[in-house]
């Protein structure tokens, strides 16, 4: 099973933190295995540098992109994708993150990832469990986009 958490990053962090991705996953590492009270601090950290998830528009977004597909199921805040391979991949969106759950072949959460890349440039995803994270939508993009 893998799991990722998502969050949208302020668009001046996700300039500032271009080629140092790892740094933002380090913090979010080190807030899972910080004591409680460090763990506060930290979570302030997150939320000065993160974006609230505008959810109603989430949620429109990926209703719209599979509103055809009868492999999709959606029940308030959550989604589920179940393609006829067995792989299944789970979205639950939440106030500041979204949480993303999968079995069976990685396209199943990349269709998700897709939906959610044109939600927000700068949503940044990651796998405490695989050291995995990374940018859905280049930041490339982002620096191209901005006036001279």
């Amino acid at each position: 099973m893998r799991q990722y958490e998502l969050y949208i990053f302020e668009e001046s962090v996700a300039h500032q933190y271009y080629g140092q991705e790892s740094k933002l996953f380090y913090l979010f590492l080190d807030y899972e295995k910080a004591s409680p009270i460090k763990k506060e601090v930290i979570r302030k950290q997150i939320e000065y540098i993160t974006k609230p998830i505008p959810t109603l528009f989430v949620q429109q977004k990926i209703k719209q992109a599979f509103k055809q597909n009868q492999q999709y199921k959606n029940h308030k805040q959550t989604n589920v994708i179940t393609l006829h391979s067995g792989a299944q991949a789970e979205l639950v969106i939440d106030s500041q993150s979204i949480h993303v759950t999968a079995n069976g072949t990685p396209e199943v959460e990349t269709m998700f990832f897709e939906v959610l890349r044109s939600c927000a440039p700068t949503f940044f995803a990651f796998s405490i469990e695989e050291y995995r994270y990374g940018w859905l939508k280049p930041i490339q993009q982002l620096k191209r986009s901005q006036p001279l």
